[in-house]
């Protein structure tokens, strides 16, 4: 029963504050770093289509629109950043690094920002950004790991 406590902390935290807090935290409380690598892998392949959709399509429903004036206000925020200019000089695989990048201003919200300034393929979008994905879950959760070793 604890586990699925400590399943269900590690999905809100990753939904809210991204997996570069969710694998650390799971790890730090025991938990097995496979599981925890491949939970965070599917949580997110499950945000591209969220954040794709946000980025090309508007909603009528007043709370989301709101949500999605924030999201696109800092997105040109983001646009303009040293590491999104970089990561686009690099192209695709500006996208994968971008994407796996555990540090602020990288991740998944970071590389679909990339992928739909470079006006990708649908199914090249979702190919970069989940080889981004699984080698930041794999960084992460190694590094954490270790460090968790010595303790």
């Amino acid at each position: 029963m604890n586990n699925i406590y400590i399943y269900m902390s590690f999905l809100l935290t990753h939904f809210v504050l991204g997996r570069k807090i969710s694998i650390p935290y799971a790890l730090a409380l025991g938990e097995n770093a496979y599981a925890i690598t491949a939970t965070a892998f599917i949580l997110d392949i499950i945000q591209i289509p969220i954040f794709l959709y946000l980025y090309t399509h508007s909603s009528k429903i007043g709370i989301i629109n709101k949500g999605r004036d924030r999201i696109i206000s800092r997105s040109k925020n983001m646009e303009h950043s040293r590491l999104v200019i970089f990561a686009k000089k690099m192209g695709k695989v500006g996208i994968i690094a971008l994407a796996a990048m555990p540090i602020q201003g990288g991740g998944m919200w970071s590389g679909v920002l990339l992928a739909h300034v470079l006006n990708l393929k649908r199914w090249q979008t979702y190919l970069l950004l989940s080889i981004g994905s699984f080698v930041g879950c794999i960084i992460i959760s190694v590094g954490v790991s270790r460090i968790l070793s010595l303790i």
